[in-house]
């Protein structure tokens, strides 16, 4: 007599392995926004060049990938249209604490999400104040340097870093970091307070301080960005005001919960 239980217990464990390896190649093809070729996907999962190539063909006929020729195995738009989706969740729930921020503070306000090796700001509040920084939408900039790329890389291990940002740094300012060892120091600070500073490594006369968010909707970081001039004065008040948002933030991601 066949054992039906023990059939649906196969399905279901084969079914969830498919699923694993399917999330192991969209991470993979993530990480390479200028494409992979089937060989470079099988090599990165550590999977049978045939094993990936089934898979590859079932993400594609549902839009979660899609293949540009030979070499190139991208994200599709079906799946860009879910990131997409997601930041504009995010942004929707955290627009009250960050505006709770920069009214504390006066002092602009940021949300960035990683891009490969970049920072990418998604949302952010001015402040009101004369002299104040106003980023622009979408910009940028080196995980590196910045003080929320840095909160980010912080969640990291260390060598999932030097994979991540390499060795080699570009010089943006002559206070930009300029050697793994110190990223790594610098990073180290980070993972012990909580908190990440950039004091004019990106842009002379801007300083920032971020903390990350490690949510259900991905990684992001919360930065204040201020005037070098009145940052250190001012700067008790922003662990302050920073610490309590991300507080605030996480106890009202904490209440979302996913139906069935």
């Amino acid at each position: 007599m066949k054992d039906t239980g023990s059939t649906r217990d196969d399905e279901r464990g084969g079914g969830i392995q498919v699923i694993a390896r399917a999330a192991k190649i969209l991470n993979a093809v993530g990480d390479r926004p200028g494409g992979m070729s089937l060989g470079e996907i099988a090599q990165a999962v550590d999977l049978p060049r045939s094993t990936v190539q089934r898979i590859v063909a079932a993400l594609e006929s549902a839009q979660l990938i899609r293949s540009y020729g030979a070499g190139a195995v991208r994200l599709g738009p079906a799946l860009l249209r879910l990131i997409n989706n997601v930041h504009s969740d995010m942004i929707e729930i955290s627009r009250p604490a960050l505006d709770a921020l920069c009214h504390a503070t006066n002092e602009t306000v940021s949300l960035a999400r990683p891009s490969g090796t970049q920072l990418a700001i998604v949302h952010h509040v001015v402040a009101s104040r004369e002299l104040r920084v106003v980023p622009r939408m979408g910009l940028n900039l080196p995980l590196y340097s910045t003080s929320g790329g840095r909160a980010l890389l912080a969640l990291e291990r260390d060598e999932d870093v030097r994979t991540m940002v390499g060795e080699a740094y570009a010089e943006l300012t002559e206070k930009t970091v300029k050697t793994l060892p110190e990223l790594l120091n610098l990073i180290g600070e980070v993972r012990k307070s909580g908190i990440s500073y950039d004091r004019g490594e990106t842009l002379e006369g801007i300083s920032t301080m971020a903390v990350a968010l490690d949510t259900l909707f991905g990684r992001f970081s919360i930065s204040l960005l201020v005037p070098s001039a009145r940052f250190q004065k001012n700067e008790a008040l922003y662990q302050v005001e920073i610490l309590r948002c991300k507080e605030a933030l996480m106890r009202e991601i904490g209440k979302i919960t996913i139906s069935e």
